[in-house]
């Protein structure tokens, strides 16, 4: 639960709404020349929409695993009480095979996670042209791409941290 379930999956499902709200918002203001008006002001676009993005999206994604395993571990020890186990042998279970490195790597994930989103949905949202249909398939290509790198990150990840 909380070296795979409170990470990845909960970053997957983040990419879909995440990634695709914010590659929309930000291709929204390039069909609309609201990034050509503050490029022509001088301000460095780029940074001045993505930037605070990441920013943001790293803290609180850094909430989400902690919020993830309580809550499915709460959800298993009570399905446990209802079979043959008693939820105190479950909590006992996670008390014996306690790790702070697999609280600490799923914090890491996360961190990695949150750039990853938010950069790749950035750039697609920022490099749309045309109407709002390409804003839909950039937002979809944002999407599918965050999804299969946090996969790719998930695997260099645990091969580098079980080295």
């Amino acid at each position: 639960m909380i070296l795979e379930f409170s990470s990845t999956v909960v970053a997957l499902i983040l990419a879909g709404r995440v990634g695709s709200s914010i590659a929309s918002e930000i291709g929204t203001m390039r069909i609309t020349e609201q990034i050509d008006a503050l490029e022509i002001m001088g301000v460095n676009s780029a940074s001045y929409l993505i930037l605070p993005k990441i920013i943001a999206t790293v803290i609180f994604f850094r909430c989400s695993p902690s919020s993830a395993s309580s809550s499915s571990h709460r959800g298993i020890r009570h399905h446990a009480g209802h079979g043959n186990h008693h939820p105190d042998t479950y909590i006992t279970g996670i008390k014996m095979d306690f790790r702070l490195f697999s609280i600490v790597y799923a914090l890491i994930k996360m961190i990695v996670y949150a750039f990853v989103i938010t950069s790749i949905s950035g750039f697609y949202g920022y490099y749309a042209k045309g109407n709002s249909l390409e804003v839909g398939r950039a937002s979809t290509k944002a999407v599918v791409v965050s999804s299969v790198v946090i996969l790719m990150m998930d695997l260099i990840i645990t091969q580098i941290s079980y080295l």
